[in-house]
């Protein structure tokens, strides 16, 4: 990953595509200036974090009605997002898209929304029909398969190929520190997962889980070539000074975004 236009607070994939604007947030403001730079409405004042997030849209260029929120619920449900959804989620939770994880669209000027902290981020781009996705996966997403049902669901609305799927998979936490008990462990260790995806600690009864890495077979068995998959080496739980992290006892969100640009 890469600053964001030299913001210091703020990063973006290497390499998603063209004509479309795509960005993480990190705890810090955009301007490298504090650390409770909190996107979500939890952890803090309501008016401080709808004025970070006008902020955003300002260093984004981009009209606050643009922004697309959902209210995240851990499953592998989808939105088709249209231009009857800008401003979505932005000024309350109660106008954010309900109980979903996967936002799609096709819609240039529409700016796509998923929040995290521990959680992985997950956007796409189909770079030929210019249809994109942004994607909250945590444990129970990615054991649902959220990233795969985004790619099929690209694929059955647009037409997508999935070898025209770039993709990035954002800071979340890693494997050394996602530590579950056997009892949550042991499903993922059963299942279409390889053994990269996890480790086991049988003297300490715990198991280890990549969360990213089964987001990465789970799209390379979409069809979506590993050359167009960035993963994000950044850890959230060890890295906080830069991101909030769930595991480090944090209510705060960052955020990841993508969107279409107008012509």
């Amino acid at each position: 990953m890469q600053t964001f236009d030299g913001y210091p607070g703020l990063l973006k994939f290497n390499d998603l595509g063209y004509g479309i604007t795509q960005f993480v947030t990190t705890r810090r403001n955009p301007y490298g200036v504090g650390d409770n730079f909190n996107i979500g409405f939890s952890g803090g004042d309501i008016s401080e974090i709808i004025e970070n997030r006008k902020q955003l849209a300002i260093v984004l260029g981009i009209d606050s009605k643009c922004f697309v929120f959902q209210n995240q619920i851990h499953k592998n449900y989808c939105h088709i997002v249209s231009s009857l959804n800008s401003d979505n989620g932005f000024y309350s939770k109660d106008t954010a898209i309900p109980d979903t994880d996967i936002l799609l669209t096709n819609k240039s000027g529409v700016m796509l929304i998923t929040r995290s902290a521990d959680c992985v981020p997950v956007l796409m781009h189909d770079t030929r029909t210019r249809a994109i996705a942004a994607v909250h996966s945590g444990r129970e997403g990615t054991w649902l398969g959220a990233t795969k049902t985004a790619v099929e669901k690209l694929v059955e609305i647009y037409g997508s190929n999935p070898m025209d799927i770039k993709v990035g998979i954002g800071p979340a936490i890693c494997e050394k520190c996602y530590e579950t008990d056997f009892d949550c462990g042991l499903k993922f260790t059963k299942s279409r997962f390889s053994q990269k995806c996890y480790n086991i600690d049988n003297k300490r009864g715990k198991v280890y889980l990549n969360l990213k890495m089964m987001i990465a077979e789970d799209l390379m068995n979409t069809g979506v070539q590993q050359k167009n998959i960035e993963i994000s080496n950044l850890c959230t739980k060890e890295n906080p000074n830069k991101f909030f992290s769930a595991r480090n006892g944090d209510r705060q969100r960052f955020c990841a975004g993508i969107m279409i640009n107008r012509k």
